[in-house]
């Protein structure tokens, strides 16, 4: 069970080795704004209410003016209520990008205590892990980081979208006339609401996932205590790999949006899904990178603990295997400081054990199917497309024989 966290009201850090509160979204000028309007209740409360009025805004506008301006269902070649992009845009991404600040804050705050009960973090090193930590904290809260994104996304990014439409066909938002682009209404909420808003959560998750670069960068600087033979077979970083599951939301809400392009140029006739595998495929690698990047930090420290543990459990081994050879195969009497104290078949045994995890040990504090269960989550969103190129039919049908 996922006991709350105590985040202060007023936003200023906490000091982290007295209270083992991490969030990376529990501050900043947006959340105290979120409480003072009821939006949002300590810690990540109110979330159905906090999504409802923020897509609303977002998406509701451009529905009441379309429907003004006679473009909601016809009257261009593009009206709102066909526009797929709209919908993944507005409809899914957002809510997602919302939810995904309470999945990540429930699933990643026991990091900081993970490291401590662990011992993983040297007693001598407590202080320069608190300082990191602190550090974090007082990034997550800048007031200056959330002001420059707002400006950035307010002021420069209409400007930047708009100079960017390369129309050939009037839509809900825009107009083409001589080859220039004359925004309707609802394009004018679009360009100056609509996306800044969407933009503005997106760069913000980006900023908290350079806090979290940053701060298990700096972790993994630290003299670290990793057992090889740890079972997680990741020197006792196996909880690290876990955590990626943590931005999984975070990743399907790009890919929605890219879908959603993809989908509406398909449904427009302005492009097929296959002119964009190369598009997708790099989409998927870079969100993938993200979450992965991070744990890569710690791939220095695990394959020294690593070849570390295997000089020593070498020794250790031949030591062993001389009086177990010496006893059971050439009959010497046990000596009195015999290894272990057995020499026997079944010490052997579990010896060899220990060597199967010192030999399986990764350089990574993550395994192939978590890498996977990622791609696929991240991949997910563009499934849809795949039924505009191969009918459903045949997809299944195509999925059976690789099963059989």
């Amino acid at each position: 069970m996922i006991k709350p966290l105590p985040s202060p009201a007023n936003g200023s850090a906490s000091t982290p080795a007295s209270t083992g509160d991490f969030s990376l979204v529990l501050g900043g000028p947006l959340y105290q704004l979120l409480l003072r309007t009821r939006l949002a209740r300590v810690p990540l409360g109110l979330m159905l209410r906090r999504v409802l009025v923020i897509t609303a805004l977002a998406w509701l506008p451009l529905l009441a003016l379309s429907l003004v301006e006679g473009h909601a269902v016809g009257g261009v070649a593009v009206p709102f209520l066909a526009d797929v992009e709209a919908y993944a845009r507005f409809l899914i991404a957002i809510p997602i990008l919302l939810v995904a600040e309470l999945v990540v804050h429930q699933r990643l705050w026991r990091i900081v205590d993970e490291f401590r009960e662990r011992d993983i973090v040297a007693l001598s090193s407590r202080p320069r892990f608190d300082e990191a930590l602190a550090a974090a904290m007082r990034l997550r809260n800048s007031t200056i980081v959330e002001v420059a994104l707002l400006i950035l996304v307010f002021v420069l990014g209409p400007v930047l979208w708009k100079n960017g439409l390369a129309l050939h066909v009037d839509t809900w938002y825009a107009r083409v006339d001589a080859g220039r682009s004359e925004l309707t209404g609802a394009g004018v909420w679009l360009a100056h609401a609509s996306i800044p808003i969407f933009q503005f959560l997106l760069l913000r998750w980006y900023f908290r996932l350079a806090i979290w670069w940053r701060f298990l960068w700096q972790v993994s600087r630290l003299p670290l205590d990793l057992k090889a033979l740890h079972p997680d077979r990741a020197g006792g970083l196996g909880f690290l790999g876990d955590s990626v599951f943590a931005f999984a939301p975070l990743l399907v809400a790009q890919s929605v949006l890219l879908s959603g392009i993809v989908f509406s140029r398909v449904l427009t006739g302005t492009g097929t899904a296959t002119e964009f595998q190369g598009e997708i495929a790099l989409l998927v690698t870079f969100l993938v990178a993200q979450i992965i990047g991070p744990l890569l930090f710690f791939t220095s420290g695990l394959g020294q603990a690593r070849r570390r543990a295997m000089h020593e459990f070498g020794m250790l081994a031949t030591a062993y295997a001389r009086d177990f050879e010496r006893r059971w195969m050439q009959g010497a009497p046990p000596e009195a400081d015999v290894l272990l104290g057995s020499a026997d078949i079944q010490s052997l045994a579990d010896l060899a054990s220990s060597s199967d995890i010192l030999s399986g040990m990764r350089s990574v504090p993550f395994d192939w199917r978590t890498l996977f269960r990622l791609v696929v989550a991240t991949s997910a969103p563009f499934f849809p497309l795949v039924l505009t190129v191969i009918p459903f039919v045949e997809l299944v049908r195509r999925v059976l024989e690789m099963m059989m």
